[in-house]
């Protein structure tokens, strides 16, 4: 389990966003959120004229809603952490490859191989609650964390040796092995929770303690929430990088996506959510007064198997030779021509895709063609044929190759590559039944009952290839956020052997036996890698569109905090 981190964002990031709480005495109080939280300012004798401006205030409409608000298997924290969390970096633009530039962190500096930094933090950080962060905060904050491994997913917090304070604002810590991609990728993630409320939690109660409201050193107060109904973000007058330019944040729970799209046509949201489907891009492009931006992908769709020990799935599901065949009877350009209307791309291997990864993938490695003879072939000769003479081949003891396969109703392409996978296979033999599921329900069956054969999964694989290790590994398998359950001891070690080398040519040699040992394992198979699109009021606001495909896009703080308010 060592060197384990959190990726991305994605929606299942939650797993580290977690929520504080302190009574007036300081102490932790975990409590259920309220069905209907609302904190009013008290109001000032005489509002000044800045006071009396009218506010400026951001609407943006979504799907998800927030399931729980605890520190695992949450979707909550999709929604609001960005605003109220902060990580030591933040991701860059795109088009320079989502690099990490400054945000607690201001300034860093790497020896010793990548197993020291030293690190600057940026002046006049505090939490929400008025508790400063300085380099006595970080100290104790990665030696808690050190000592919570249930709690604890960063390799730099996990190997640490030691943390030094220099000064007020500097500090440097030390780590057993070297991980040289820290700015660009953990820090990302590695939410500093502030200590004066963490610190005499275990992991384990952190883990899973429910605590309201969420105190953390981000532009933004979560206020309100209404659930199924909206959250309300307030701008914080006293954030170290400048009170932000939108005020107001309210995010709207809608019910479906014609109605969130409908919305935004009628003005009354200005933003959208980051996975819009393909077929807005033309409804909305009739629109001057609403821009649609479009990029490469960061994000795919999986096809994803149930191959945990322990699953609950039908026995053929576990036949590597099974998995294979699927390969091949599936149509990827197909799912992106008519599921995706064309608004994305095929994936080179079943590592990754897009742009990101162009030089991260071993060069052995190509797309498995579509060639559904093959595929029956390769059935026929696995000993899967239909002997009752239905159409739907048994295995050897008679049990019809009849597959389960759950999607997710919050992505609309879903329901029509669920349909593609179902057609395509029933041409090969297997008959699959589909199911829509909402996320929470999905994340549930998916991670924790294990009660599947097949799922559609969205996922956003890190712009490091050693995010795999986070995806695929036998401690997530055991946690639950790897979707399959796939464990490979050599392809971990191999991962593991790449995330901590100091030789960054020779590392990629173990990279490259590791891609080749997943692809031919099959745990999934990448169907595609749509564009991700967002739609904004442009009569309204301006938003920087170079934003990083691994967050949310334009409302990642990186394009709330550099909108244009018009």
């Amino acid at each position: 389990m060592s060197g384990r981190y959190y990726l991305q964002l994605t929606i299942v990031i939650v797993l580290t966003l977690l929520m504080g709480a302190c009574s007036s005495e300081g102490t932790v109080e975990p409590t259920q959120p309220p069905g209907d939280l609302q904190t009013e300012a008290s109001p000032s004798e005489e509002p000044t004229e800045e006071e009396s401006a009218e506010p400026v205030v951001l609407r943006v409409g979504g799907l998800m809603d927030a399931d729980c608000f605890t520190g695992g298997f949450c979707t909550g924290p999709a929604i609001w952490g960005y605003l109220v969390e902060e990580g030591l970096t933040d991701h860059g633009p795109a088009s320079e490859g989502c690099p990490g530039v400054p945000r607690v962190a201001e300034s860093w500096e790497a020896s010793n191989g990548g197993r020291t930094w030293t690190v600057r933090l940026h002046e006049g950080i505090t939490y929400s609650d008025g508790t400063p962060l300085n380099a006595q905060t970080m100290k104790d904050y990665m030696e808690w964390m050190n000592a919570s491994p249930d709690f604890d997913w960063n390799a730099e917090t996990m190997n640490l040796e030691t943390v030094e304070v220099l000064d007020e604002l500097t500090f440097r810590y030390t780590t057993s092995v070297p991980v040289l991609n820290s700015p660009d990728s953990a820090w990302v993630y590695m939410y500093v929770l502030p200590p004066h409320i963490w610190g005499e939690m275990s992991g384990e109660e952190a883990l899973f303690a429910t605590v309201w409201p969420p105190i953390g050193t981000g532009p933004y107060t979560f206020t309100e929430y209404v659930p199924g109904s909206h959250m309300i973000f307030d701008a914080r007058e006293d954030y170290y990088r400048g009170k932000p330019p939108i005020d107001r944040v309210i995010y709207i729970i809608y019910a479906n996506m014609d109605a969130l799209l409908g919305a935004l046509i009628a003005g009354e949201i200005d933003l959208t959510f980051f996975n819009l489907p393909p077929e807005s891009v033309d409804v909305l492009a009739e629109y001057p007064n609403i821009t649609v931006e479009e990029k490469y992908p960061g994000d795919v769709y999986d096809l994803t198997f149930n191959v945990h020990p322990g699953g609950l799935r039908h026995p053929a599901i576990a036949d590597p030779t099974v998995r294979m065949a699927i390969d091949y009877a599936i149509d990827k350009q197909k799912i992106v021509d008519i599921a995706l209307l064309g608004h994305g791309i095929i994936c080179p291997t079943n590592w990754g895709c897009g742009p990101n990864f162009e030089g991260e993938v071993n060069p052995d490695l190509v797309i498995t063609p579509y060639e559904p003879d093959r595929a029956n072939q390769i059935l026929d000769e696995a000993g899967y044929v239909d002997t009752d003479g239905d159409g739907i081949r048994e295995t050897a003891d008679g049990r019809p190759l009849e597959f389960g396969l759950v999607f997710m109703t919050e992505f609309p392409s879903e329901v029509s590559i669920s349909q593609l996978v179902g057609e395509q296979l029933r041409e090969i033999g297997i008959k699959v039944e589909s199911e829509a599921l909402d996320y929470a329900t999905w994340l549930d069956v998916v991670t924790k009952e294990r009660d599947y054969d097949m799922a559609i999964a969205w996922r956003t694989p890190d712009i490091d290839a050693a995010g795999m290790e986070f995806w695929f590994s036998c401690w997530a398998a055991d946690w639950g956020f790897n979707y399959s359950g796939y464990c490979n001891e050599d392809f971990e070690n191999l991962i593991n052997e790449y995330r901590f080398s100091d030789d960054l040519d020779g590392r990629w040699v173990p990279m490259f036996e590791a891609q080749r040992i997943f692809n031919e394992d099959r745990p999934i198979i990448i169907l595609a890698g749509p564009y991700q699109i967002q739609a904004y009021r442009n009569d309204r606001f301006e938003f920087p569109m170079d934003t990083c495909y691994v967050n949310l896009g334009m409302y990642d703080p990186q394009g709330l905090l550099n909108a244009v308010v018009k």
